[in-house]
């Protein structure tokens, strides 16, 4: 979808981070735009602030791990702009635990938001998008953590999450293909956002807004130190590159090549198991 002047785009999570990249950059290109979160008053924030630049943008509370609320997003924003060009499915939640010491309420939360929240943005636009004159493009908000496990810090939930998301969305864009809307996901590395402060957003259902665990402090901790010498990336570069890719309508957009040895070695070591019995 190289044209992007005059079309709309829907962002979830775009009240902060990533999010709140896509809203500017899509302003950027001459989009209107209707940005939702959780938080009403930041998406409200961002899309004031696109008004103040001579833009077109609303501000939405969603929750996108609710069916009905996603498909409420998906009315105001046809009834708004009478089309939806590009949807950045964007919001996610992350906990810090080993996998065996989260409990199913943490599994539930994440999955609600972080896979359930791709489904419901699927099932709700894309019907639409399909009735509709012109190109459309999905965007789905990944993780490097959706191509290979991470390590260094106990995300494994939110990892197979991202995993999870990986394989719809590949799936999804074949299904799509012949409608002429295109599919990515985006598999950032390290980004100046909010994501190891989400539990701020926990439902009270499933054990309401909590303080930071041990690891996630030690983690912002550690991002803080070294923010100096080795700062996450801005969001809105990430935005840049991940619109570049719509454009050129890439399956996968990496934002951070730096990741690709941990990605190759991965890959080196699922080929080896298949050398193993050929």
């Amino acid at each position: 979808m190289e044209q992007l002047e005059g079309r709309v785009a829907v962002i979830t999570g775009g009240g902060s981070g990533i999010g709140e990249g896509f809203a500017r950059v899509c302003h950027e290109a001459g989009m209107r735009v209707v940005v939702s979160d959780i938080e009403e008053d930041q998406a409200a924030r961002v899309a004031n602030s696109i008004r103040e630049l001579g833009g077109e943008a609303i501000g939405l509370r969603a929750d996108v791990s609710d069916a009905a609320s996603v498909g409420e997003l998906a009315d105001r924003a046809y009834e708004e702009f009478g089309e939806v060009n590009l949807l950045c499915s964007n919001a996610g939640v992350m906990m810090v635990a080993p996998l065996l010491e989260t409990p199913i309420e943490d599994w539930q939360w994440t999955l609600g938001v972080n896979l359930y929240g791709a489904i419901y943005c699927a099932n709700a636009f894309a019907p639409r998008m399909r009735e509709q004159d012109g190109e459309g493009h999905i965007v789905f908000t990944a993780s490097i953590a959706g191509t290979r496990p991470i390590h260094e810090t106990p995300i494994g939930v939110y990892v197979s999450s991202k995993y999870a998301v990986v394989g719809f969305a590949e799936t999804l864009r074949s299904e799509l293909e012949p409608d002429g809307i295109g599919v990515s996901i985006l598999c950032p590395g390290g980004v100046d956002t909010q994501i190891f402060t989400a539990t701020r957003n926990r439902p009270e259902e499933l054990g309401g807004p909590a303080e930071l665990p041990p690891a996630a402090e030690a983690r912002v901790a550690e991002r803080e130190e070294l923010v100096e010498v080795d700062p996450a990336m801005d969001p809105v570069v990430v935005a840049r590159r991940t619109i570049e890719g719509v454009r050129a309508n890439r399956l996968f957009i990496f934002s951070h090549p730096d990741t690709r040895p941990d990605y190759e070695q991965r890959n080196a070591r699922v080929i080896a198991d298949y050398d193993a019995v050929s």
